[in-house]
């Protein structure tokens, strides 16, 4: 579409009469006060479940860092529990990624095929039962063992949760149902703040240590979710009504018509291995995929060590330690939000100037923590670095979700992305092993070289796809301007 035909409304009708499609058809018959409204009703029917869903399994996936600062010098705490110290700790992280990573796209793959709704519920059901088994770990290898079936477990569900937004949602109206998703994990972070700061208290209760307690409480928070996804979460917009569907035929049929002709949609394959080839053949693919290693390199291993590193401060003591944990968290939370809301309403700034932004301030941050020697200040820094990081990611699932051609495109696509982030699940909390404590000036180099990396990645990724980018900007603006007069625009984003 050329900038005049936005600028001229008779030239884009004379467009639309050219072509008439089923989808501009339905497009007649609703409103945008209607695609707003159905809109509402399909964010009250899944992002609940979702939310709840996964906060629950940030919970469980977190809950290794926290509870090795529960109970410090006393036999109940998990390292002396299980007879280690902290750098055999760190491999929970490791076994963890590494299940994750095999496993990560196969179960993607099938999550057309099984249903999301089925798929949601194999997921949570084996990951709360596997999260209770930990409980009963009585030395490193079992505790080991333990995360290795809780990566297995997990496999497939961040990808499997994006992958199913984009058969629901356009890529302009995306950024703040996906990142909603997104700060999860540093809302459970929260969530275990708080829990392991209360389950403290109860430590030696029952014949099991505080940690135990951790791990049995969150493991069954899982259980009821099972019962609420088998019940109540929907499929597709145009499932049948026993696929626990909301909408009408029509509304549903509606709700597929507005999406882009690239998104993924129930008639599709339920495995296309002629799409997965061509993703193969794509720079996108690689790009995007080595984005995410990027970004996950140069934060991973300070998410997990920092209720350790906070803990080092000593800027509190005992279990009211844990509650300096929640300003990070929060600060992250706050500003995603923020950012997601300003990409869904704001379409002039393009998503990789948000990306620049974020990596810049997060490098100041990093080289403020090399050099500060207050620890008052350090935990500032913390909190602000948590803040940029946030800026630097909250874009790249929104704009990677622009580029899909087709459902298995988008499974296949978005697992190997979200694997690719957690390959330095394997690696990165070595680089806070405590002999470069207290200043962790290595650690936090190293992350900047990540980032510059991350910066060169963005770089490429905006060349190839510098117009379909910006075209999904301008059909956002159109769509917005059309929308005052409660039209439903016909024009959309069409890829090679």
């Amino acid at each position: 579409m050329t900038d005049l035909e936005h600028s001229d409304p008779t030239l884009r009708d004379e467009k639309d009469l050219s072509i008439v499609t089923p989808e501009d058809d339905l497009r007649d018959r609703f409103t945008y006060a209607d695609s707003k409204r159905l809109l509402r009703k399909a964010d009250w029917h899944i992002l609940p479940i979702l939310i709840f869903l996964y906060t629950s399994k940030g919970m469980d996936t977190s809950m290794t860092s926290f509870v090795a600062t529960l109970n410090k010098g006393k036999n109940t705490n998990i390292l002396k529990y299980l007879g280690t110290d902290t750098d055999k700790y760190a491999f929970a992280a490791t076994v963890y990624y590494v299940t994750y990573i095999i496993f990560e796209v196969p179960s993607n793959l099938i999550v057309k095929w099984s249903t999301p709704r089925l798929h949601f519920l194999r997921i949570t059901l084996f990951w709360s039962v596997v999260t209770m088994c930990t409980a009963a770990a009585h030395n490193i290898a079992g505790f080991l063992t333990a995360r290795a079936f809780l990566g297995v477990a997990e496999a497939g569900l961040l990808p499997g949760m994006y992958w199913h937004l984009t058969c629901w949602y356009r890529p302009d109206e995306i950024a703040i149902r996906l990142n909603i998703l997104a700060i999860l994990g540093s809302f459970a972070s929260i969530l275990d703040s708080f829990l392991t700061y209360g389950l403290s208290f109860v430590d030696g209760h029952g014949g099991l240590a505080a940690w135990q307690w951790s791990y049995l409480v969150v493991g069954l928070l899982g259980l009821p979710f099972t019962v609420w996804i088998y019940f109540s979460y929907p499929d597709f917009p145009d499932s049948p009504p026993s696929r626990r569907q909301f909408l009408t035929h029509e509304e549903g049929a509606f709700m597929v018509a507005r999406l882009p002709p690239n998104s993924a949609r129930s008639s599709d394959l339920n495995v296309d291995w002629a799409a997965i080839r061509r993703e193969l053949r794509s720079p996108l693919f690689y790009g995007f995929a080595l984005f995410n290693l990027c970004m996950a390199s140069c934060n991973y291993g300070l998410s997990f060590w920092l209720p350790t590193i906070i803990s080092s401060f000593g800027l509190s003591h005992g279990a009211t330690t844990q509650l300096l944990n929640i300003p990070t968290a929060a600060a992250f939370i706050i500003v995603t939000l923020a950012i997601a809301y300003f990409m869904d309403h704001n379409t002039r700034v393009p998503k990789p100037v948000i990306i620049y932004s974020g990596a810049t301030g997060l490098i100041g941050m990093f080289v403020g923590m090399i050099f500060c020697k207050s620890k008052a200040g350090l935990y500032v820094l913390i909190i602000l670095a948590q803040a940029f990081l946030a800026v630097m990611i909250a874009p790249i699932w929104v704009w990677r979700s622009q580029t899909f051609k087709g459902s298995s495109s988008a499974a296949f696509s978005l697992a190997v992305q979200n694997t690719s982030g957690q390959i330095p699940g394997l690696y990165t909390a070595q680089f806070f092993r405590s002999k470069y404590a207290p200043g962790y000036a290595v650690s936090y180099g190293v992350s900047i070289v990540f980032i510059g990396a991350l910066v060169i990645v963005t770089s490429f990724l905006w060349y190839l796809t510098w117009h379909s980018e910006k075209e999904t900007r301008d059909i956002a603006r159109l769509r917005h301007a059309v929308g005052k007069d409660n039209v439903v625009a016909k024009e959309d984003v069409h890829l090679n």
